[in-house]
């Protein structure tokens, strides 16, 4: 994988493309760790510092501490970390779900929101809007709109199983296809920050509460956040 070629690029992205089984729980980590981990983690670093094509398995080898033959055990050629590394980086997305439905305020819909639009925003661009690095990877690999076909698929289903269904025990639902209005919600979001930087996150939380037509009153009564 010296050189992404067309064939290896359709490769490469009907391998992220892939369908994976839904979490059972919040809980639940995609993340490898051990030794596997630690080759997925200094890949990511070489490949946002230096460029996927001017990697090698060696250098990943090195950087990670373990012998090139040990990384091809592990993930059989290039390729196969790379895949692992955009997995990582479908993770890094749907964490940041997960680590907002942990910081939410039962009954706060505008502050969850507010919250959501920030750490979702920020994780794709940093304070001064500029694109985070694993952009630059993904567009190197030329996967870039199957990245987000797959990101957008495996977030959104986070937000109908986890999310959406605790919502919907205090809160009238207005919309039908809950599932594919998440996909245009957040396919809307990257495409809206594309097509405006500037827009501020007031505007982004006007645009979800319409499209989803949420509930922005507050609840007053205690009640338990059921489990995830």
């Amino acid at each position: 994988m010296g050189r992404l070629g067309s064939e290896s690029t359709a490769a490469l992205a009907e391998a992220v493309l892939a369908p994976r089984p839904g979490r059972k729980s919040l809980r639940e980590t995609r993340r490898l760790s051990g030794t596997r981990g630690a080759i997925v983690a200094a890949a990511r670093k070489l490949f946002e510092r230096n460029g996927v094509r001017a990697t090698t398995v060696g250098a990943i080898a090195a950087e990670a501490n373990v012998t090139r033959e040990l990384a091809y055990y592990h993930f059989g050629n290039k390729q196969g970390i790379v895949c692992a590394v955009v997995d990582d980086y479908v993770e890094d997305l749907v964490e940041t779900v997960i680590v907002w439905n942990e910081m939410r305020v039962f009954g706060d819909t505008l502050g969850s929101l507010r919250k959501c639009v920030r750490m979702f925003r920020y994780s794709l661009y940093d304070a001064a809007g500029r694109p985070r690095p694993m952009i630059a990877v993904l567009e190197e690999l030329g996967i870039r709109d199957a990245f987000d076909v797959r990101a957008t698929r495996e977030t959104a289903q986070c937000l109908c199983d986890h999310v959406a269904a605790e919502y919907a025990a205090f809160h009238q639902v207005e919309i039908e296809l809950v599932f594919e209005m998440f996909c245009l919600v957040i396919f809307g979001i990257v495409g809206l920050v594309k097509v405006r930087p500037d827009i501020s996150d007031d505007e982004l939380m006007k645009v979800v509460e319409q499209t989803l037509r949420l509930d922005m009153e507050p609840l007053l009564a205690e009640a338990p956040v059921p489990p995830a």
